[in-house]
């Protein structure tokens, strides 16, 4: 299966685990003017919520700083894209009018394999049940 749905927390989770796991991450954000990219470890991970329902998830590092409006995430993913490389995996997230508000991979160059610890991260964030029924399938 090369794509499971996610539970829309599953951010909060990754970030917290990456950090918890010290496994080196990267993050992609994109705009309509160019993409934010970080490789490396993520510490400082600190949840804010705002009166009137905004959620913010935070990345508050010496050079590296993330601030993702977690409550206009509408779908999170977990894709597995084959490569020249072996498989690599990504996590997903899509606002309500299906675009893309960030991707996050585990570090890694090309030509190398994919980090066992991310992918082990991967596979403890919670999915949707429906996915979850369809993955003990597989």
């Amino acid at each position: 299966m090369f794509t499971q749905r996610l539970q829309d927390t599953a951010v909060t989770a990754l970030l917290n685990n990456a950090a918890a796991d010290e496994t080196p991450i990267m993050v992609f954000v994109p705009n309509a003017g160019c993409i934010q990219i970080h490789t490396g470890p993520v510490h400082n991970v600190k949840p804010l919520e705002m009166p009137g329902g905004a959620r913010w998830i935070n990345v508050l590092d010496k050079g590296f700083n993330l601030h993702l409006r977690a409550d206009m995430v509408a779908s999170t993913w977990v894709v597995r894209k084959p490569t020249a490389d072996g498989i690599v995996t990504s996590v997903e997230l899509f606002d309500a009018q299906g675009d893309l508000m960030a991707m996050f991979f585990g570090e890694r160059k090309p030509g190398v394999h994919e980090l066992q610890s991310w992918r082990d991260l991967v596979a403890r964030l919670p999915r949707e049940p429906l996915a979850e029924e369809i993955a003990a399938w597989a």
